[in-house]
């Protein structure tokens, strides 16, 4: 039987090599224990974060979850200062504003 869920919850997590938020539509309840149901990328995956937001909220997270990756691989500071401004453009950023310039370009 498949419980429903509150509207603006999501499922964050890895499939493959890419972080993607996927919306979960209700919960169900195996020998393994409480499982969400999803749909999208994602569908029928069991692990990830349990993330309640709007969909531009949940894809930030998501993008920030792989940001934590390449930091890990950042082997200068000014990998890291770039790094860093990408998490904040990332974490601020609303529809219709610019893209980020980094190293000089012009960001689009």
């Amino acid at each position: 039987m498949i419980e429903p869920v509150e509207t603006r919850t999501w499922l964050i997590g890895r499939v493959g090599n890419e972080e993607v938020a996927s919306e979960v539509l209700g919960w169900w309840l195996d020998e393994e224990g409480v499982n969400p149901l999803t749909v999208g990328e994602w569908s029928g995956c069991r692990d990830g974060e349990i993330f309640k937001g709007s969909a531009l909220e949940a894809m930030k997270v998501a993008y920030l979850r792989k940001l934590v990756e390449v930091a890990e691989r950042c082997k200068t500071p000014e990998a890291l200062a770039d790094l860093d401004k990408i998490a904040d453009w990332v974490t601020n950023w609303k529809p219709g504003d610019p893209g980020l310039s980094l190293a000089g370009g012009d960001g689009g």
